[in-house]
């Protein structure tokens, strides 16, 4: 599936995304607090140096197809705009770094690679009992 340019828009605009402006400064406490929410959400951080780079609207397009998804996983969407360079870091529930690329990630490779953690499994045992 193609998106225009305004679909895309439209599309990123209705994702969980939160705006956070990228400063070198502002780096280490950003990834440090997001590990705050350790126990709650999953944080898939990307940095984008702005919202019209080839490698964001990839990105972006994967995430909007797989919406459903990423609500299942307990996902938080952060974009950081004005980054020097495009880079995807996904945070675990436990805090940990799970992922760190400068490339775009499917959301078949993402979701493979939550799925495959503990908690996740144990959640989705949880889940099936139900």
């Amino acid at each position: 599936m193609r998106l225009s340019r305004r679909c895309l828009v439209l599309a990123v605009a209705a994702l969980p995304l939160v705006p956070f402006p990228a400063r070198a400064s502002a780096e280490s406490s950003t990834v440090s607090g997001l590990r705050d929410s350790a126990g709650r959400q999953r944080v898939l951080i990307i940095d984008t140096p702005d919202t019209e780079a080839d490698l964001f609207r990839i990105q972006a397009a994967a995430l909007v197809s797989a919406w459903a998804g990423l609500i299942e996983r307990d996902m938080r969407v952060v974009t950081r705009v004005g980054a020097p360079a495009f880079r995807v870091r996904l945070i675990g529930k436990d805090g940990g770094e799970k992922l760190d690329t400068a490339a775009p990630v499917s959301a078949a490779d993402l979701f493979a690679l939550i799925d495959a953690m503990p908690m996740r499994r144990a959640e989705a045992a949880g889940r099936s009992d139900r």
